[in-house]
C-alpha cells in the first residue's frame, strides 16, 4: 500500500493546521461553557415563587 505522508506537501500542512485550530476553537468554546454553568448560583426570589399558589399566595 502505498500513502503519502501529510507532512510532505503543503495542502498535508494545510489540512493539518485547520483541523488542529478547529479542534482548539471547540476545547476553547467547551471550556468557556463549562466556566459558564460553574458560575450559575440559584436566582434569588426562585424559592418564594415555588411556594405560591396561582393568586401569589405563599403555602
Amino acid at each position: 500500500m502505498f500513502y503519502l505522508p501529510l507532512t510532505a506537501s503543503p495542502l498535508g500542512w494545510i489540512v493539518l493546521g485547520v483541523s488542529g485550530y478547529a479542534l482548539y476553537k471547540a476545547g476553547k468554546k467547551k471550556g468557556q461553557d463549562e466556566a459558564a454553568a460553574s458560575r450559575i448560583t440559584e436566582v434569588p426570589g426562585t424559592e418564594d415563587k415555588a411556594k405560591t399558589t396561582e393568586e401569589g399566595e405563599k403555602i
